[in-house]
């Protein structure tokens, strides 16, 4: 009986030493764990999204002013390689939304033109085959997304994990 006793009061106060110690890496998993890529959260690029190229331009000279104390030929250099470079940006941009347009419509005209070419029940069966094939696609993203989530959470694991090795 006391042999039990003190087994069990051994095994107690194992639970608690373990429980506290996992305590203090889940603690330490919590900070490793944010998101690597802040600037996905919109903060940091949403203040240049809605300006025009000469707003970007002076943002970006004043940001590298502060850090690099810029003599004024140097900003005016400076300025103008930034103006020329969000212009340009803007170009693509909008060269990329006439893209996506055009190729919007191509695709719902070759669709017409399909529809056009089938009997009524094969659109039915050519549409349901799309919807399945389409949801197929999607719990499949789902799913690989989710994995790539557990990797992205293992790989922060083991880094936390070897720093607490070379620490100790």
């Amino acid at each position: 009986m006391k042999k039990m006793v003190l087994s069990l009061a051994l095994s107690g106060l194992m639970l608690t030493g373990f429980a506290q110690e996992k305590k203090e890496v889940r603690s330490e998993k919590a900070v490793t764990s944010t998101p690597m890529h802040k600037h996905r959260s919109g903060k940091r690029h949403d203040s240049l999204r809605n300006k025009n190229p000469e707003e970007i331009a002076k943002t970006r000279t004043d940001r590298m002013d502060q850090k690099l104390s810029f003599t004024d030929t140097q900003r005016k250099e400076i300025y103008a390689f930034h103006l020329k470079q969000a212009q340009d940006h803007q170009k693509v941009i909008a060269e990329r939304k006439a893209y996506r347009e055009k190729m919007k419509q191509q695709r719902m005209a070759d669709h017409e033109k399909m529809m056009g070419l089938l009997t009524p029940e094969q659109q039915k069966t050519w549409k349901d085959s799309y919807a399945e094939s389409r949801n197929m696609h999607r719990k499949h993203w789902k799913k690989d997304r989710q994995m790539r989530k557990r990797d992205f959470k293992k790989e922060n694991t083991t880094e936390t994990n070897v720093v607490d090795v070379k620490a100790t």
